[in-house]
C-alpha cells in the first residue's frame, strides 16, 4: 500500500478512485474531504465486499493511522489498488 500526498490526489481521482473516509459517521458529518464516501472502519468490511478487487481505493482518517490499518487489512483481502492519504490534519478546520 502507498501513501500519497494531498496534492496527489486529483491525479489519483481522474482514474476513478473511491476517496473513502474511514472515521466514524458523526466525523463526517462534521468536515470531510469533497467527493469522499463514508465507510468507517467499525464496518468496512461489510460496505466494501461489492466493489471489484482492483478499484482504486484512497483511505483517509485524522492523522492517518487508522486508514493506514484499514488499508493493510484490504490489500491482506486480496485489493489491489489501496492508497493512504497521508495525514490530513486539516479536516478539523474543513467545512464542506
Amino acid at each position: 500500500m502507498d501513501t500519497i500526498e494531498m496534492d496527489e490526489l486529483p491525479k489519483y481521482m481522474s482514474t476513478n478512485a473511491l476517496l473513502i473516509d474511514v472515521r466514524l459517521p458523526s466525523d463526517y458529518m462534521l468536515s470531510h474531504l469533497d467527493g469522499a464516501i463514508n465507510m468507517p472502519y467499525t464496518n468496512i468490511l461489510s460496505m466494501i465486499k461489492n466493489y471489484p478487487k482492483d478499484t482504486p481505493l484512497i483511505l483517509y482518517c485524522d492523522y492517518g493511522h487508522q486508514s493506514k490499518r484499514v488499508g493493510r487489512m484490504l490489500t491482506s483481502l486480496g485489493f489491489t489498488n489501496v492508497y493512504n492519504l497521508k495525514r490530513h490534519r486539516a479536516l478539523k478546520s474543513y467545512k464542506q
